[in-house]
């Protein structure tokens, strides 16, 4: 009962949890257009995000229900690099998933903790404590057991996962150093990251995807139509809680935050699209990564509760 309180009066708690609800449904929603609905045209599902994205935002904006600045010249400049880093991790993301199942997707993904470790020691000074690391680096190594006993292993899915999560790294990164940059808001950063990812979009989705779109015969589908909208709808609650939680906490609890959901998507995935044969070594690895994820949980529950200052 204390913790459900905690998690309600502490904002970083309840923005985390709403990442990751709003994360592991986002994926299965993804998996049915995609897989389920033959609707194999990742980049497509990636500009009907954005245009969803950019159709709430100002909206929202004409309503007076949120603020950012209008289109700026410099502004662009600044956050010319965050936006090539959200439409890679998108981009990516997407056609890794197309090609994977959602278990080995979910396990190989949680490679970008450690890299985000990394990347904070690096650009923005941090050292993650001792115990952190700890917990972090057996959940890594779960996963990649998790993946390594899936018999239905895709080389070039798995290529694109670890790819994503280069990008996903570093794409949390950033987010926090260009908050601090630009001092834009959560929904300006989000108005920016879209307008500016647009362009390069439409013309992959073109050059790449066009003829396919063009014979698709499946849009008069009432369930494709409406995985497509929950998707699309989702894509920007969940790019909002991703600027939110990474402003609100540190990249890596955003990270760690991905990394927890994605049990819960392992689990469901085992058995909701049938493509999964379950394994000893999926099966110890799942259970390895699903400990260390608690054991993380704790630590950063704890560390809140007791917060105090550092000293030296």
């Amino acid at each position: 009962m204390n913790a459900i309180k905690f998690i309600l009066n502490n904002k970083g708690f309840f923005v985390a949890f709403a990442y990751g609800v709003t994360s592991v449904s986002i994926t299965f929603f993804n998996k049915a257009v995609l897989n389920y609905y033959n609707f194999n045209y990742s980049n497509s599902l990636t500009l009907g995000q954005m245009i969803f994205s950019l159709f709430f935002l100002v909206i929202m904006k004409q309503f007076g229900y949120i603020s950012y600045p209008d289109l700026n010249i410099d502004l662009c400049k600044k956050l010319l690099s965050l936006s090539l880093l959200f439409i890679l991790m998108v981009v990516s993301g997407l056609a890794a998933l197309a090609k994977t199942n959602v278990p080995l997707f979910s396990a190989l993904r949680r490679l970008s903790t450690l890299i985000v470790i990394a990347g904070e020691r690096a650009l923005l000074g941090k050292v993650t404590p001792a115990n952190e690391t700890q917990s972090v680096v057996i959940m890594v190594l779960g996963a990649l057991i998790a993946g390594w006993g899936d018999v239905t292993f895709d080389v070039v899915g798995s290529i694109y996962i670890l790819f994503n999560c280069f990008v996903t790294a570093g794409y949390l990164i950033f987010i926090a150093k260009k908050t601090k940059e630009t001092q834009l808001n959560t929904f300006g950063l989000m108005f920016y990251c879209n307008i500016l990812s647009m362009p390069a979009t439409i013309l992959l989705t073109y050059v790449t995807e066009w003829e396919g779109i063009s014979s698709y015969e499946g849009y008069s589908d009432l369930g494709f139509q409406f995985c497509f909208l929950m998707s699309s709808v989702q894509a920007f609650l969940l790019n909002y809680f991703i600027f939110l939680c990474s402003t609100l906490n540190s990249p890596l609890t955003t990270s760690i935050t991905g990394q927890i959901k994605s049990i819960l998507q392992t689990i469901l995935g085992l058995f909701m699209f049938g493509d999964v044969i379950i394994t000893p070594l999926l099966s110890i690895g799942l259970i390895a990564s699903t400990i260390a994820s608690f054991w993380y949980t704790y630590i950063k529950y704890d560390q809140t509760v007791n917060k105090k200052p550092t000293q030296g």
